[in-house]
C-alpha cells in the first residue's frame, strides 16, 4: 500500500491486534489512534471489530486486545450506533464513571472527548474514518463519514463542536483521513451523485465522470477523501494539516473490510483514537 511505503502509515503487528499508526502522530505523547486491519493472529477469520457482525464476547476481547497494543491499556473505549448522519457526541467524565454501555443507544456519527484514560471509535467497511484532534490541548475526535455521512458534513459538525465546547479554532486542528473505497472503485448512480450536485458548488472537484462505469447505469465516480479534504479546507483547517492515509478498501481486499467486495454482512475495522492517562486533561467545558 502507497500510504505505508510512503512512510505515512506505521504497520503495528502486536500477537493480539494489526493496525496502521498515523506516523504524524509521533510528536504528541498524549495522543495514540490507529486504523485497524482485517488480520491479526488471533483472529485468522478477520478482525472484525462490530458487535452487529460477531460474537459480543469475542470482539469485546479483540476490542481490549487493541486497546493494549495501542499502549492504551485499561481506557474504555466508547462507540455509538452510526447513522450516516452528522451527530456528534461528547464522552466527558460522566460517561467515564458510567462505562462505555452508558452511550451503547446512543445514534450519531462522531464522537469526541478529552478525558484521559479514554478511547472512541467509528466502525468502518469502505466509509471514511476520520481521526481530528487539536494540536495545543489533549482534545480528539473520530467521524464516520461515508457518503451520506459526508453530504451531511459529519467532519464540519466535528469542527464546530469542538470550536464551540473547547474553543479550539479549525486553524488549531488536524485531520488525519483513513483507509476508504478510493475513486478508483466508487461508482454512483445518478440518484446518489445528484444531491451532491445540487448542494455543493464545488461537487466537480469530488466527483467525476466514470468511463468504466457509464455503461452500467453508474456514471460517476466519487472520492470521499477528496469530499472531506474540500470541506475541512472551507473551514479553515489549513492543508498542511489534512493527511490523507487513505489506501482503497477495495482494492486493498486482503487487508480491509470492503462492503462493496464483499456485501453488508462482511466485518467491520475502526478508527480509534485515545488520550493516555499520564496527561493533563483539557479545560473543562
Amino acid at each position: 500500500m502507497r500510504a505505508v511505503t510512503e512512510g505515512r502509515l506505521r504497520w503495528n503487528a502486536a500477537p493480539g491486534a494489526e493496525c496502521l499508526e498515523p506516523a504524524s502522530t509521533q510528536g504528541h505523547a498524549w495522543l495514540r489512534c490507529a486504523f485497524t486491519t482485517r488480520a491479526a493472529r488471533l483472529a485468522p477469520e478477520g478482525f472484525n471489530l462490530s458487535y452487529d457482525r460477531g460474537d459480543r464476547h469475542v470482539v469485546s476481547k479483540r476490542r481490549d486486545a487493541l486497546l493494549n497494543t495501542l499502549g492504551l491499556k485499561g481506557s474504555t473505549l466508547y462507540t455509538v450506533r452510526q447513522v450516516h448522519g452528522n451527530g456528534v457526541h461528547f464522552v466527558d467524565s460522566d460517561a467515564q464513571r458510567l462505562g462505555a454501555d452508558s452511550v451503547a443507544g446512543v445514534e450519531a456519527d462522531a464522537l469526541v472527548t478529552h478525558v484521559p484514560g479514554t478511547a472512541v471509535g467509528v466502525l468502518a467497511a469502505d466509509c471514511l474514518p476520520i481521526v481530528l484532534y487539536a494540536l495545543d490541548t489533549p482534545v480528539v475526535a473520530v467521524a464516520h463519514a461515508g457518503r451520506m455521512g459526508t453530504f451531511h458534513s459529519v467532519a464540519v459538525a466535528v469542527l464546530s463542536a469542538v470550536r464551540r465546547r473547547f474553543g479550539v479554532p479549525a486553524a488549531r486542528m488536524r485531520a488525519l483521513l483513513g483507509p476508504a473505497i478510493g475513486a478508483c472503485c466508487y461508482d454512483l448512480d445518478e440518484r446518489a451523485a445528484g444531491p451532491f450536485q445540487e448542494r455543493f458548488r464545488d461537487w466537480k472537484r469530488f466527483i467525476k465522470p466514470s468511463e468504466k462505469h457509464k455503461d452500467t447505469g453508474r456514471p460517476w465516480r466519487m472520492s470521499l477523501t477528496a469530499a472531506n479534504e474540500t470541506q475541512l479546507l472551507a473551514e479553515g483547517v489549513p492543508q498542511t494539516q489534512i493527511e490523507c492515509v487513505s489506501p482503497c478498501t477495495r482494492c486493498h481486499g486482503e487487508h480491509f473490510f470492503s462492503h462493496r467486495a464483499e456485501g453488508p454482512t462482511t466485518g467491520r475495522g475502526m478508527a480509534i483514537a485515545g488520550i493516555r492517562y499520564d496527561v493533563r486533561p483539557a479545560p473543562p467545558p
